[in-house]
């Protein structure tokens, strides 16, 4: 059921998210990967047999969330009631308990913003996020939105395995499934 309603929300989602894919063919999958809050997670592949391309996780009510592709790590942020003129400049600043993210907008849309991020910013987000119950998002001089993080933690999860990233407080620790030299 859950997944159900993924998968539904990945539809919502994908104009958001997915910019940047071609256009989709019949064979190409988008995959719902977790939900749970106003959180999903969702991956997309060019065909049922191929490994992701690129990995979404966002929150479908503040038209904010992380996209991971072969080339970047993505923070975007959205609002249909903008209308951005090309090459914003800017930051999307992020505060989640007290710590303060300031991130360089490098793309935009019509309605949306994107900060491309380092796999270090990445993961000191997510980290924070796992600790925290809430987060405020902003974009450059435009009102602050509260983020909800309930249901993120399973969604972020999710998310970063799609990705191949390290997990928030991941220990480093060994991979039992990993090639053995037997």
């Amino acid at each position: 059921m859950r997944l159900a309603i993924a998968a539904s929300a990945v539809g919502l989602g994908l104009s958001l998210f997915c910019a940047g894919l071609s256009t989709a063919l019949a064979d190409e999958q988008m995959t719902p990967l977790a939900a749970d809050g106003d959180w999903v997670a969702a991956s997309h592949s060019d065909s049922m047999t191929d490994p992701p391309d690129v990995c979404i996780a966002f929150d479908e009510n503040a038209d904010f969330g992380f996209r991971v592709d072969n080339e970047d790590d993505e923070i975007r942020y959205g609002n249909d009631n903008w209308s951005l003129p090309a090459n914003v400049s800017g930051t999307i600043d992020i505060e989640i308990g007290a710590h303060n993210y300031a991130l360089d907008i490098t793309d935009n849309t019509n309605t949306q913003v994107t900060a491309v991020i380092t796999d270090d910013q990445l993961s000191a987000i997510t980290t924070d996020m796992n600790t925290a119950s809430s987060m405020t998002v902003k974009a450059g001089s435009g009102p602050a939105t509260q983020v909800s993080l309930d249901g993120s933690n399973q969604v972020i999860t999710a998310f970063l395995t799609c990705a191949n990233k390290p997990q928030p407080g991941s220990t480093g620790g060994t991979n039992p499934f990993a090639g053995s030299s037997q």
